[in-house]
């Protein structure tokens, strides 16, 4: 089944686990470059941040992208936060790229692979991205869509404890409601042709 074929009119439960939760795990141990997403909530985007330190304490990272600026929805600029929280932590800034101006998920993916390219970061080459696990399924389409002929090997990280898991989201209305708009929103721009389909299945590529 496609992504696709999914009926928007009835989301269960099963389908948003599925399409937001069954994100591919792969173990790796180095990487070229490691990209995290904003967010305009901080409680979020904190998750991220502290789910990238640890990575960077464990793993072998060349460079970090931090991509984002100031969101509709924001009130400060979320590439520059999160620089400040990881020159706290000791990252080298000789490490960190700066990617300040995106406003949306697709602004993120386009100017992320823009700043890779230029920095010969891109063309077969590994990118870690970290995100909230419910925020990941769309970076991916995006990325699908943007990447096409050319070979870059996409991993996904995420929080081990987010408030938005799939276990908060089956107690929470307000969570769930939230998780829902996105599956919906995936299908939607799917059909509307400004996202790729694929399997509702997500399995690496």
């Amino acid at each position: 089944m496609k992504l696709s074929e999914i009926n928007n009119q009835y989301i269960t439960d099963d389908m948003i686990e599925m399409v937001l939760y069954h994100t591919p795990k792969l173990e790796w141990k180095e990487c070229d470059c490691l990209i995290i997403f904003g967010c305009h909530i901080k409680r979020l985007l904190d998750d991220r941040i502290n789910c990238a330190i640890e990575i960077l304490r464990t793993k072998k990272v060349e460079f970090v992208l931090l991509t984002g600026g100031i969101g509709s929805k924001g009130d400060f600029n979320e590439a520059q936060y999160m620089k400040e929280k990881l020159i706290m932590e000791g990252i080298p800034k000789n490490k960190i790229m700066i990617e300040d101006q995106s406003k949306t998920t697709k602004e993120n993916v386009v100017n992320s692979i823009e700043i890779l390219k230029k920095n010969n970061l891109f063309q077969d080459k590994k990118i870690v991205v970290v995100s909230n696990q419910a925020h990941l399924r769309r970076i991916h389409l995006e990325f699908k869509k943007y990447i096409k002929n050319e070979h870059c090997h996409l991993l996904y990280e995420y929080p081990k404890q987010e408030l938005v898991s799939f276990e908060n989201v089956q107690k929470d209305y307000k969570l769930r409601d939230l998780a829902e708009k996105q599956v919906i929103k995936i299908v939607d721009y799917i059909r509307e042709g400004k996202l790729p389909d694929e399997d509702i299945e997500w399995d690496d590529e």
